[in-house]
């Protein structure tokens, strides 16, 4: 999956993700399309694919049960993603950056968001304290908020910005949008 997402994603800058087919990627790396489709379902689940997300689940699973909280999440998530992009820093910042350039991948990527909110409004569900558990859902919501808000800044700043104080910064300040004072016009 890793070396089909890889060569995937150079062909789709090289050529544009709408004038490359399944079939090439698939050719490319010698495989049957068929096969390709049983790995992803979508062209755009080729380049949304993220070889870490069972890293972060175990990383949340570990920290939420330690603390059940927004900043907790917030840290768990500015750790764990941090560390394991920049494990393979370069391909990561142009997978986000070809993610948010190309309309389709990104919309598509706003639906994975959805999803993932869903999940994680789960994960929340069962380590928070049963009197706060009907906000699971809102807390899960403004986390992937906080965090495409953070990729988005991180691969406008060409990934001069670290990842790791970016998500720590969006968390924080969605923790503090209460005491926000918005001037009235």
């Amino acid at each position: 999956m890793r070396l089909t997402q890889r060569t995937a994603l150079d062909l789709f800058i090289e050529r544009g993700f709408d004038n490359v087919t399944v079939g090439e990627i698939a050719d490319e790396v010698g495989m049957a399309a068929s096969t390709l489709y049983r790995h992803f379902s979508t062209k755009e689940a080729i380049v949304l694919w993220d070889e870490h997300d069972s890293s972060i689940d175990k990383a949340l699973e570990k920290g939420l049960k330690q603390e059940a909280s927004f900043a907790a999440l917030g840290a768990i998530f500015a750790t764990t993603i941090a560390e394991l992009y920049n494990e393979d820093f370069d391909f990561q910042l142009r997978r986000v950056t070809y993610i948010f350039q190309t309309k389709s991948l990104h919309a598509a990527g706003i639906q994975t968001d959805v999803n993932d909110t869903e999940e994680l409004a789960k994960a929340l569900d069962y380590f928070l304290p049963k009197k706060q558990r009907h906000h699971a859902a809102i807390i899960a919501g403004a986390a992937m908020l906080a965090l495409d808000t953070a990729f988005d800044r991180w691969q406008a700043s060409n990934g001069k910005a670290p990842l790791s104080q970016l998500i720590t910064e969006a968390f924080d300040a969605l923790g503090n949008v209460n005491s926000l004072h918005l001037k009235g016009h």
